[in-house]
């Protein structure tokens, strides 16, 4: 919406020089009229002790309803601030359907004379009034121009002393809105506007409210959009290297939208490019004919050649082989038959008296008129030769130790399982006495192992498997403790004993292996679990035990591994002693230079007393049986012996 107010000079008050106002002012899209002057209109009236100014007096006309204000200026004075002169036209608010252009200007007087900017500071007036064709440019503007003079209505209008205002005597009167323009555009958003004109009568009020408005039209129509290209994309590399080639470059087309027009042109460009001499490549001849197959029957091969034709002008040797090989076939060759391994015997006809078993074999082939294989598809022996047992030579069921032994011939061996708290079998035999009656002899527990010795044993197998691949395995030490607190605590069945050597052998190989060295504790638990394995109550276990192996020889050579562990792998070692009560361990480690005679044991030996009553007790062992054969000078050679007196070896072992 625009405002349009038309202001005038006022005429020339008699006696005064009025400056000459030649235009009209058309003011026009102000939000409001400024006033420069804050001060009030009975300030601005109100003479200066008690006079008029004879420099400058204020004439206020009205025409056709508007004010305008004039400032004279008495001949021979210099002006002194005041209003500058206008400023250039600016540009037209809209490019057709009709617009505002305006123009302004400044007050250059200082705030205590701002009385002398009186009037409007900006001005406009209607252009481009041509009906619009197409879419319009608008520029923006305030919807209305501001007043320099800030005073209140009612105080310009209100009567000085007590009398009548000259200027508000008729109402103005605002003449009816004009039709609605042409839209400016025929889609999308346009704009129509409409005006109307203030008539003022003499001494009238100003019209309020705007004489010029705009509203938006068209804005349900939408516009048709053309299609448009993109850039043209680069041009592509040249088809050929040589030769005749082409290079290209597209461009893609925004599809039109709401009815309107494709895209006018080519979407594709192509032009020639490189424009030379190709290099020809080497192309191959004919193969020839296949040669005949290499063999008679069954697979062979053939083969064919061919040779290159070229390259020229610099081009490539021909690519692929020279030579090509296929398989061939002539039939298959005779395969003669192939016996297969024999299969297991079977059970014997009859458990004894004379029985028989047989086996057979089957004939792989032949194929293709091979010959068959030769000899005997099936073969029959004799077994179970001995003579039947009479019923006295029969060992009948028995329930011995809570187990059912079920009946047995004379001369074999059956077995039942052990009891829960350990694993394996528990071997009964049945024999003939000195009358050829058949009777049972006592079970054997040797094929049982307690559950806490197999879980020792199976530690130990582990650590040992570790070991023997070169790795670190932590827990050795704990599992040499485990084993000297369990055997501390006897055995129950004499595989318990066989499972106690197993460990001790296996502890031995893992010290010797280079990544662990034992320490004291090691040692000492080792002793102890040797002196455990020789207590007085496993004297029974040990008779059976012996049966499958261990005895004195055995033990001795257990011993004797461990003291060459201790001497080579324990860190520092010099001498030590272990004391318990079945066994004494002394170890040593001597120079070779100057070395005396081995007393054992040595006197003062805490726990000796009952080892060493008298001399008879102690052993002597002289130096010169330790010798090594180097001269005496060499001093880096040293001797690791070990003395061990046992207790009660001899009525527990057997010698063997």
């Amino acid at each position: 919406m625009t405002d349009h107010w038309l202001l005038t000079p006022a005429p020339s008050s008699p006696g005064l020089a009025s400056p000459s106002l030649g235009k009209s002012l058309h003011l026009s899209r102000s939000q409001s009229l400024r006033s420069v002057d804050s001060r009030k209109r009975d300030d601005v009236d109100k003479p200066r002790g008690g006079q008029q100014s004879p420099q400058t007096e204020r004439a206020l006309a009205l025409r056709g309803g508007c004010k305008a204000l004039s400032t004279v200026v008495s001949p021979g004075m210099t002006p002194r601030g005041g209003w500058s002169v206008w400023g250039q036209w600016r540009r037209c608010s809209s490019e057709c359907g009709g617009g505002i252009q305006t123009r302004a200007r400044t007050c250059q007087s200082p705030a205590e004379e701002s009385y002398l900017c009186e009037g409007v500071l900006e001005e406009g007036r209607p252009c481009n009034a041509q009906p619009c064709s197409g879419k319009s440019l608008h520029l923006s503007r305030s919807q209305s121009l501001r007043s320099v003079d800030s005073r209140k209505r009612d105080d310009v209008d209100k009567p000085r002393g007590g009398q009548q205002s000259p200027q508000t005597v008729d109402s103005a009167s605002g003449e009816e809105w004009s039709a609605w323009s042409v839209c400016s555009a025929t889609c999308g958003e346009g704009w129509q506007s409409r005006t109307r004109l203030c008539v003022y009568g003499s001494y009238s009020t100003q019209c309020s409210g705007k004489l010029r408005e705009q509203r938006a039209c068209n804005n349900s129509a939408v516009c048709p959009v053309h299609g448009s290209w993109d850039e043209w994309s680069p041009w592509s590399l040249c088809s050929s290297t040589c030769g005749r080639g082409y290079r290209s470059r597209t461009r893609t087309c925004a599809p039109p939208q709401f009815g309107g027009d494709v895209c006018d042109g080519p979407e594709k460009q192509t032009k020639f490019c490189n424009i030379a001499v190709c290099p020809v490549d080497g192309v191959w001849n004919e193969w020839s004919n296949w040669s005949s197959c290499s063999a008679s029957c069954s697979n062979g091969t053939t083969q064919r050649t061919r040779e290159c034709n070229g390259p020229s002008y610099g081009g490539s040797e021909c690519r692929g082989e020279w030579l090509e090989t296929v398989d061939c076939f002539l039939g298959e060759c005779p395969v003669d038959g192939k016996w297969q391994p024999w299969s297991l015997w079977s059970g014997c006809s009859k458990t004894c008296g004379g029985g028989s078993q047989q086996r057979n074999r089957i004939c792989y082939g032949p194929f293709f008129e091979g010959q068959s294989c030769p000899g005997e598809r099936e073969e029959v022996r004799h077994c179970n030769e001995k003579r039947c047992p009479e019923p006295h030579e029969i060992c009948g069921e028995d329930n011995f130790s809570n187990v059912v032994w079920k009946m047995t011939a004379a001369g074999d061996t059956t077995a039942v399982r052990c009891p829960p708290n350990a694993m394996g079998l528990i071997l009964r035999r049945c024999s003939l006495d000195e009358e050829g009656v058949a009777y049972w002899e006592n079970p054997t527990y040797m094929k049982c192992i307690s559950n806490d010795y197999r879980s020792i044993q199976t530690l130990t197998r582990e650590h040992l498997s570790k070991a023997q691949r070169g790795l670190v395995g932590d827990g050795v030490s704990e599992v040499m403790t485990k084993l000297r607190v369990t055997s501390s605590d006897g055995t129950s069945y004499s595989g318990d004993l066989l499972a106690i050597v197993d460990v001790l052998k296996n502890m031995t190989e893992i010290f010797r292996r280079a990544y662990y060295s034992p320490s004291s504790t090691d040692m000492r638990n080792f002793v102890q679990s040797v002196s455990n394995l020789l207590m007085e109550e496993n004297r029974d276990r040990w008779e059976e035990a012996q049966l499958l192996g261990p005895n004195i020889k055995e033990l001795f050579r257990l011993v004797e591994d461990f003291v060459d562990v201790i001497g080579l792998r324990m860190k520092d070692f010099q001498d030590m002693y272990e004391v318990t009560d079945n066994l004494v361990l002394s170890v040593h480690k001597r120079p070779v230079v100057g070395q005396a005679d081995i007393s054992f044991p040595m006197k003062g030996w805490r726990g000796m007393v009952d080892w060493a009553r008298s001399s008879e007790d102690r052993v002597i062992i002289p130096k010169n049986i330790l010798s090594t054969g180097k001269p005496e000078s060499d001093e880096s050679s040293t001797f690791v012996t070990g003395i061990v007196l046992y207790r009660n070896l001899g009525s527990i072992l057997t010698l063997q």
